[in-house]
């Protein structure tokens, strides 16, 4: 039976490496699990795969043939002070970490691999505290795999480890011994390694608040969304309140936790454990645009804010519906001056709710869509008050929107469409370099997310910045063809899907681009 083929065994294969060490795979993933299955199944190891597996569903196998499975399964390539911004915002935040974090730290590396990851924790705390031999300074490495943590344990390396690293911190810290680079005793001293499954429940090593910082990198992309959040909650529990966490940077905590503020300094994303008692409320838990709802405009004109553009959009719109002639003074399709009561359509009773304003802004019936959710923002729910911001930012009403925004991020700093409307609202009030860093944001927390990237194009064209400009629209016109209807129905301004796409090749041949 050749394994590649028998998809069933080699899915109750990738079952069980879910059960039991919370790891995911997709189905592209299928031949390497069966490469994986063949090798802890061939004839030197019995060769019996369908009871291989049963043993390792029903938690059956011995501790060496898990040192096997989780040999094959977890590869990782690293290299010292991988992507160094972390690094820099770590260093620059050490003295400024709440007690006990004055004289004494305690770093992980959850998932450290071969021990770089580690040992340059340990060198940046030795580089960063002039007065570290009086500190009491601890790097604790932890991984899945046993042979990675045997390598990183003996502190030898090769010249492709330590290509991150500069000549000052090569000569002071590694000493070269044939092939290979051996690393100083007294930073090997400072990092201890232990083998670890993150997804099991381990109290000696989870300890409530003794954590100032943790890396944890690259792991929860692999994880199981259900192990992905029992790891971030472990990880919560065990750092200080104010300690920070650092994930990699195709990671966000968006949907797995609302327990930290978003932090960006030395151009990297990474997070801050609020405070005890500042945690977010459960009534401002992440709106999801997915979940609120199942005449093409030329390039924009220097001197207008995307918002703007929206308004001149959904008015032409309106215009060309009607033959081209003006709108009427009292049309619906406009919001109301602030205050001004806005009757029911029919005379009838005024309609209330998230779903009948949806159905308003699908008519572009701003006016009504409001008084559907309500002249008072207070006590509505998250999703509600994104329907809100929206309505109103798409109005022009930005003064109004962005206080609404502040309120959906002051509960759930993740959420980027919140920061995209508020990056809308920064570039209406010229603010334009805030509004690309509220772009950005909502990018790093959904990098599939179109919207953003078309704005932050449109004000790198704005500042002259024509090549990033350039990179904005081309990554939004990759984004398009497959954005969410919803978001596309929401955050698009009034246009459709191939009428963005229209508006990013403009605006990318403006620049000088080619699509």
């Amino acid at each position: 039976m050749s394994l590649s083929t028998d998809y069933r065994l080699v899915d109750r294969f990738r079952d069980a490496i879910s059960l039991r060490f919370g790891l995911q795979f997709d189905d592209g993933k299928r031949d390497f699990l069966a490469e994986v299955l063949s090798a802890q199944t061939g004839p030197l190891r019995g060769g019996d795969a369908g009871a291989y597996v049963t043993r390792l569903l029903t938690g059956q196998v011995s501790p060496s043939e898990t040192a096997a499975l989780t040999a094959g399964l977890t590869v990782g390539e690293t290299y010292f002070f991988r992507h160094p911004d972390q690094f820099r915002a770590l260093a620059a935040a050490l003295h400024d970490l709440p007690p006990p974090g004055r004289s004494r730290l305690r770093v992980p590396s959850a998932g450290c691999s071969s021990g770089e990851e580690a040992y340059s924790l340990a060198i940046l705390l030795r580089e960063s505290i002039p007065e570290s031999s009086s500190w009491d300074l601890r790097v604790v490495g932890a991984d899945l795999n046993p042979a990675a943590l045997d390598k990183a344990t003996r502190g030898r390396y090769t010249a492709w480890s330590l290509r991150g690293l500069s000549e000052y911190l090569r000569r002071r810290y590694f000493r070269p011994d044939g092939k290979e680079f051996l690393l100083d005793p007294a930073v090997r001293s400072a990092v201890a390694f232990e083998q670890r499954n993150l997804v099991d429940d381990a109290p000696d090593f989870w300890r409530p608040e003794v954590y100032n910082a943790v890396f944890c990198r690259n792991v929860l992309m692999y994880l199981t969304p259900q192990a992905a959040r029992a790891v971030v909650a472990r990880l919560t529990h065990s750092l200080t309140p104010g300690g920070l966490l650092f994930l990699g940077p195709a990671e966000t905590l968006r949907g797995l936790s609302s327990g930290y503020h978003l932090r960006h300094t030395h151009d990297t994303f990474y997070y801050q454990r609020r405070a005890d008692g500042e945690a977010g409320s459960p009534s401002a838990e992440k709106a999801d645009a997915s979940a609120l709802v199942d005449a093409f405009l030329p390039a924009q004109e220097a001197g207008d804010s995307w918002v703007t553009a929206i308004s001149q959009a959904s008015e032409r719109i309106a215009r060309l519906s009607r033959g081209l002639s003006p709108p009427p003074p009292t049309d619906r399709k406009s919001a109301p001056p602030p205050g001004e009561p806005v009757p029911a359509v029919g005379g009838g009773p005024t309609p209330t709710g998230t779903s009948t304003a949806l159905e308003m802004v699908r008519q572009e019936r701003y006016g009504e869509a409001l008084l559907a959710l309500g002249a008072a923002r207070g006590g509505q729910d998250a999703d509600a008050r994104l329907l809100r911001a929206v309505v109103l930012t798409n109005c022009g009403r930005v003064a109004e929107a962005e206080p609404l925004c502040h309120e959906i991020l002051a509960g759930d700093e993740l959420n980027a469409e919140a920061r995209y409307l508020l990056a809308l609202c920064r570039e209406h009030a010229g603010a334009y370099s805030e509004a690309a860093e509220q772009d950005r944001a909502a990018i790093y927390l959904d990098p599939q997310f179109a919207m953003p990237h078309l704005h932050l194009g449109l004000l790198g064209k704005r500042v002259g910045d024509r090549q990033g400009a350039q990179r904005a629209f081309r990554q939004a016109l990759t984004l398009f063809p497959r954005e969410d209807v919803a978001r596309v129905f929401l955050f698009g301004g009034g246009f459709s899907r191939d009428m963005l796409v229209q508006l990013c090749e403009a605006e990318l041949q403006a620049c000088g681009g080619h699509p």
